[in-house]
């Protein structure tokens, strides 16, 4: 999913017509990539399956996408150090509880208490979760429902576009210059691309997913 649309941009850019369109989808869809690895957390809202490493003793686990709509969300849980989550029995929902919000699954109990005989050992992906969650639904490609929910996330995206379209011929050069007037670059790296602009950054990192002991 990308975080923003192409109308946008082309009326931030003052662009009609619909010859610059493929480069500025080009655009958008890296940049929406770029900005979700920096969050490490995607932007669709969909089912989802994922695995996770489990300490022992540990209670919490940090979903990678969120939010999750409510509870029913979580479809199923599991829990098989051997791996083997098709015989596994899935947990009652009332042994855990996630924050919505936050993507936080809590158990109200210690799903492994040792690992191979080992007290401070990890079992890789012995938990399996089924969920729905993500920043919103692509809803036709119109992204009502993202742009109106998280418009911060959205503009970050703009910006950065606008900016890396501005630079498009020479993405790692260290100044532009127009006519007689011109500016450092000083996101440009020598010899490098483009970072994420300081203002996206800024935006970016309150949604940058938090992972506690895992």
């Amino acid at each position: 999913m990308e975080a923003t649309t192409l109308a946008r941009v082309k009326t931030l850019l003052d662009l009609s017509g619909t010859t610059q369109d493929a480069v500025l989808s080009q655009l958008i869809a890296g940049t929406s990539a770029r900005m979700e690895k920096f969050m490490d957390r995607p932007l669709h809202y969909t089912a989802r399956t994922e695995e996770y490493d489990l300490k022992a003793r540990q209670k919490v686990v940090f979903l990678r996408a969120y939010p999750l709509a409510n509870q029913a969300a979580i479809t199923s849980v599991k829990i098989a150090s051997n791996w083997d989550f098709a015989a596994a029995t899935a947990v009652d929902s009332s042994d855990y509880h996630v924050d919505t919000d936050s993507g936080a699954l809590h158990f109200n109990y210690y799903p492994v208490t040792r690992y191979l005989n080992d007290n401070m050992g990890t079992a890789y992906n012995a938990v399996q979760v089924v969920y729905s969650g993500g920043f919103a639904v692509e809803d036709g490609g119109a992204l009502t429902t993202f742009l109106a929910a998280f418009p911060d996330v959205a503009f970050a995206c703009e910006t950065q576009v606008v900016a890396e379209w501005r630079r498009r011929g020479d993405p790692g050069a260290q100044s532009t210059k127009t006519s007689s007037y011109g500016k450092s670059n000083f996101e440009a790296p020598v010899g490098g691309s483009m970072r994420l602009l300081p203002d996206v950054v800024d935006i970016l990192t309150p949604y940058r997913r938090m992972r506690f002991g895992q």
